[in-house]
């Protein structure tokens, strides 16, 4: 009512000028002829005067509360432009967060962690160091990588000195007991995780220039029996997630937007040089000494609004790793794992947005020339609009454009939302689809409404949403249901859906109305994870892990079925001698080199895996005996053919022994029946190597 109130001033004043322009001959001509007759003349005068002074009272009357409404949602407006911000930033951080621990997750319960805890032997410490750069190279977040030993010494750490991963030598590892991320880790549970407070990097007493932002994630590794062997911590570079923060603030009205950290310390500031005052030596450089009106409620409270004589403060607790069930799917954590307290305490990070009072009033039309000259004109406009008798009209057309304006902003806000948004009638069909939606799939509007949202699903998601939408029949609100959408170019994309239905006057179902996120980038993030999980990261081939989820499989149905099923051990003679003589480097080139030539030479429903070291296991599905004997020579022939180029460029050859064992009925775990080709693995390298010998029940060892 108060932006209708100002802007039908500025329409009165509009259509006086107006109409003093079109028809100021006619008032000449009226105003002439109306000077011969003294009593018409009084009657005008007092009629206009009764009319003039009856507007002045209106307006000396209704000017302050019309102008105190406008004001008032002028800043609603400001607000409510604000909230995008607020949503997008909290969800990145969150996001960002959210990944940074399934790294950690990852790292800590990898083969290649709990097999070096275990053994400590130099192979699984390379192997490690290898995860570590790989790591470290592929995300590009990580300022250091290290793992410590329960005495808080250094058994690996990998730095990013110049963005390339590079691994430390044994004897520059340092002692890191002292350090407060160690004396904080003592105090963790198995499966806890300490993140420290966000601070400049520090190295050799002297903060690293340029600034680091980091963040230490900290949480205790295991061996293979489930026994604390140290604790694996992350640097985590936080510069590229500020950068974001910065942008997303920088698309705001005044782009003063600020990331506090628990103590009012500047994380982000759009005033650089006020930035990591506690770090800097300048303890004044905080929130509550620039805005002392405000600082209080935004420590004492998790969100709110703060009005002071500066302006106008939005502020909204972070929380990064508190992620609520009703969130996303991409921010909710999947796995056990537990913050300390003194990370929730770290983390309680604070975004504040500020809207100046010289930016709330610039917005204003009193502070602006145009209402400048309304406040100039305002007895002058009182005057003609008292020739005019016109308010009401006015009134009515001012309240169609403002009625027309709000329709189109809500038009565009769904159209071009930031996601996904279209309505299904009962039987599942489009009665409406946004333009965002529409360009995610390429098709034009008329392409789209009333065809079955089926059709543009895969055939599997298809299944899925058929009983989501059966469901959704029932339930007033389903939330999260992952599907894979088809494109008009063949192409596909995942999307989380939430859908709420509405039902008509009968109390059936009618419409469902829903929402579409791409969650694109997080399904292959997760299926980059699964692989870096599952597979050999020298070989490229199945790791001893994922053996035992597929080997179990293909036991259990063996077993289950009384299929025949072979399983291979085989290990490169003399391997040693590989290494002592080619360096490490030629070794992996023999390691990449024979795990090629037998995945090239296997089925594709055998399984093949590196089982440690030197050492690798094949299960033969649906073999016989004489087969698996056939297999296993022709490995062992095609091995021992084959010749490798080492790095120095001279060419040798290899030879395996190869231990294999047959399924029999007696035979109910696959430890026993993987011991069972160990055994025959050892009897063929006691007869000399370069052999297959089969397990016959007789094989012992000496």
């Amino acid at each position: 009512m108060a932006a209708s109130g100002c802007s039908k001033v500025c329409s009165l004043i509009f259509m006086t000028h107006t109409f003093l322009l079109h028809h100021s001959k006619p008032l000449q001509s009226a105003l002439a002829e109306s000077l011969t007759d003294l009593p018409i003349k009084r009657l005008i005068f007092k009629r206009f005067m009764l009319l003039f002074l009856l507007f002045c009272t209106l307006v000396g009357a209704l000017a302050g509360p019309i102008y105190w409404q406008y004001a008032q949602e002028q800043q609603e407006r400001l607000l409510a432009q604000e909230e995008t911000s607020v949503v997008a930033t909290t969800q990145m951080i969150q996001k960002e967060m959210y990944e940074q621990l399934h790294l950690l997750e990852l790292l800590k319960n990898s083969p290649a962690m709990v097999e070096y805890l275990s053994s400590g032997s130099t192979s699984d410490r390379a192997r490690l160091e290898l995860l570590f750069k790989n790591t470290a190279n592929t995300y590009h977040r990580f300022d250091q990588i290290r793992l410590l030993d329960n005495s808080g010494h250094e058994l690996v750490r990998i730095n990013m000195p110049e963005g390339e991963a590079q691994a430390v030598s044994t004897e520059r590892l340092q002692d890191k007991s002292q350090r407060y991320y160690f004396s904080e880790a003592q105090t963790l549970a198995a499966d806890q995780v300490f993140v420290s407070r966000m601070d400049l990097n520090v190295e050799q007493g002297v903060i690293e220039q340029p600034h680091k932002p980091m963040l230490r994630f900290v949480t205790p590794v295991l061996d293979v029996d489930g026994v604390r062997a140290g604790v694996l911590i992350l640097n985590f570079m936080a510069q590229d997630m500020l950068e974001r923060f910065r942008l997303q603030m920088s698309r705001r009205i005044d782009q003063q937007g600020m990331l506090l950290d628990p103590q009012g310390f500047w994380l982000s500031n759009h005033k650089r040089s006020n930035e990591w005052g506690a770090d800097l030596g300048q303890p004044n450089h905080n929130f509550a000494t620039l805005y002392p009106d405000a600082w209080p409620s935004v420590a004492a409270q998790d969100s709110g609004l703060v009005e002071t004589a500066q302006g106008l403060f939005r502020f909204q607790s972070i929380d990064p790793f508190v992620f609520s069930p009703r969130q996303q799917t991409d921010f909710r954590l999947q796995h056990g794992v537990q913050l300390s307290d003194t990370t929730l305490a770290n983390t309680a990070w604070k975004l504040v947005i500020f809207l100046p009072k010289e930016m709330i009033q610039a917005q204003s039309v009193l502070y602006q020339p145009l209402g400048r000259a309304v406040l100039a004109l305002i007895l002058l406009s009182l005057a003609v609009a008292a020739w005019l008798l016109a308010y009401n009209k006015v009134h009515k057309q001012l309240r169609q454009r403002y009625d027309q304006t709000v329709t189109a902003e809500l038009s565009d806000l769904y159209e071009h939302a930031p996601c996904g948004y279209h309505s299904l009638d009962a039987n599942g069909h489009f009665i409406r689809i946004n333009q965002t939606e529409l360009e995610w799939l390429g098709y034009e509007q008329e392409e789209v409404v009333g065809q079955p949202f089926v059709n543009f699903l895969t055939p599997d998601s298809q299944l899925r949403f058929a009983e989501f939408f059966e469901l959704l029949k029932t339930e007033q609100e389903i939330d999260n249901i992952v599907l894979e959408m088809q494109c008009k170019d063949g192409s596909t994309f995942y999307v989380s859906t939430s859908a709420t239905s509405l039902k008509d006057q009968a109390g059936h179902f009618a419409i469902a109305r829903t929402s579409v996120f791409d969650i694109t980038d997080r399904i292959q993030l997760e299926r980059k994870l699964e692989q870096l999980a599952n597979i050999d990261a020298l070989t490229h081939i199945s790791n001893r892990r994922h053996f035992y989820e597929r080997g179990e499989l293909e036991f259990k149905r063996a077993v289950r079925y009384q299929h025949a099923l072979a399983i291979l051990m085989f290990d490169i003679d003399y391997f040693k001698r590989v290494n002592d003589t080619y360096g490490h480097d030629g070794g992996d080139v023999v390691l990449k080199q024979l795990a090629k030539t037998v995945d090239d030479s296997l089925r594709d429903l055998d399984v093949f895996a590196r089982f440690g070291g030197e050492e690798f296991i094949a299960l033969l599905p649906e073999l016989s005996a004489e087969q698996a004997t056939l297999v296993a020579e022709r490995l062992r022939q095609e091995i021992a053919d084959m010749p490798v180029v080492m790095p120095s460029g001279e060419t040798m050859n290899i030879t395996v022994s190869i231990g294999f064992a047959m399924l029999t009925a007696q035979d109910k775990q696959l430890d026993a029946f993987i011991k069972k080709a160990d055994l025959a693995l050892y009897q063929a390298k006691e007869q000399g190597r370069n052999r297959v010998i089969e397990y016959q029940g007789t094989v012992t060892t000496e």
